[in-house]
Order: structure tokens, then C-alpha cells, then sequence
């Protein structure tokens, strides 16, 4: 039976770095929010300090422009500050994985689990530059960094095991 062994530990930076680029590709976050935002914030600070405008448009300044700080925040918070601490709050984060992967399905050991998944749990195969994410459902994946790949034919036989198994093409990031 042929099978691909990784062995890993995820690193803060590299764990921080794919689930920022989770939150984009999922669109949880889109790379032009901060842009329109910024736009919509000058368009409000027009309206809030030039004098034209009535006293009632200026409330409704201060309220649009409280809310789009509420926004602000909000985002900055999902995409700067929750990825860190997820892993910061997180022990699995700081385990070692060993997944083996097989056509049949997937050995997946840590020192707190040791589990044979089978493939039907994964819907979609994602991939980018630096990692694959098997995705089960909306916000749960499994990570997969590609540098612990030890040859290129290993990588291949990982593709090819989720592209035979995974039902959805693979989704290039």
C-alpha cells in the first residue's frame, strides 16, 4: 500500500499567515474592504466638518462614522488579532502531527489523538503558495503546510489521493 508520512509542528508565523489567508479566500474578509472603508470614511468626514451641511446631516454623520469604526475594529480584530490568538490559546497548535495518507484515508496522530479519518469527512482541497487546506466544513480544515513535503513524487501522491477522493476540484488560492 502505497502512503505519504508528514511529520510537523506548525510555527506561530506560518499558522497566523494561513488563517489570514483563509479568512480572504473564504471571503470572510475581501483584500478591498480596508480600500472601500477608507473611501467611505473620507466621504463621512466631508460631510461631518464642512460647514454646508445642516446640523441633522452631522448627526448622521457621527452615527455612520461610529459605525464604521464599530466595522474597524471588528475586522481588524478577525483578521490581526484572532489568528494569533487562536493559536497562542490553543495546545493542539503547539503538537506534533503525523498524518499518513493513503487512498483509503487519512492516520492522523498527535500526542493527545490518534485517529483514522476517512476521506468522505472533506469536501474541497485548497491550495496556495505555502499550505493545503482540506476543507470539512465552513471554518474547519485541516492544515497542511507544503514544506513538510519531502519530495516532489510525495506532494504528487497527496494530490492525487485528494483528487481522487475529494468530490469538488481543487480550488487554486
Amino acid at each position: 500500500m502505497e502512503q505519504v508520512t508528514l511529520v510537523f509542528e506548525y510555527t506561530q508565523n506560518e499558522y497566523v499567515k494561513a488563517e489570514r489567508q483563509y479568512l480572504i479566500a473564504n471571503k470572510t474578509i475581501r483584500k478591498y474592504d480596508p480600500i472601500i472603508l477608507v473611501i467611505i470614511l473620507l466621504i463621512n468626514a466631508c460631510y461631518l466638518f464642512l460647514p454646508a451641511f445642516s446640523a441633522s446631516s452631522n448627526i448622521f454623520s457621527i452615527i455612520f462614522f461610529v459605525l464604521l469604526m464599530i466595522v474597524l475594529i471588528i475586522g481588524s480584530y478577525i483578521y490581526f488579532l484572532m489568528p494569533i490568538l487562536k493559536f497562542k490559546h490553543t495546545s493542539k497548535y503547539y503538537e506534533k502531527y503525523t498524518l499518513i495518507f493513503t487512498n483509503e484515508g487519512i492516520n492522523f496522530k498527535t500526542p493527545s489523538v490518534d485517529s483514522n479519518l476517512q476521506w468522505a469527512i472533506y469536501s474541497e482541497i485548497w491550495e496556495n503558495d505555502d499550505f493545503y487546506y482540506l476543507i470539512q466544513a465552513p471554518r474547519i480544515y485541516t492544515l497542511i503546510p507544503k514544506r513538510t513535503f519531502n519530495t516532489t513524487a510525495d506532494r504528487q501522491y497527496f494530490e492525487d489521493c485528494c483528487l481522487s477522493n475529494i468530490q469538488k476540484p481543487k480550488r487554486v488560492l
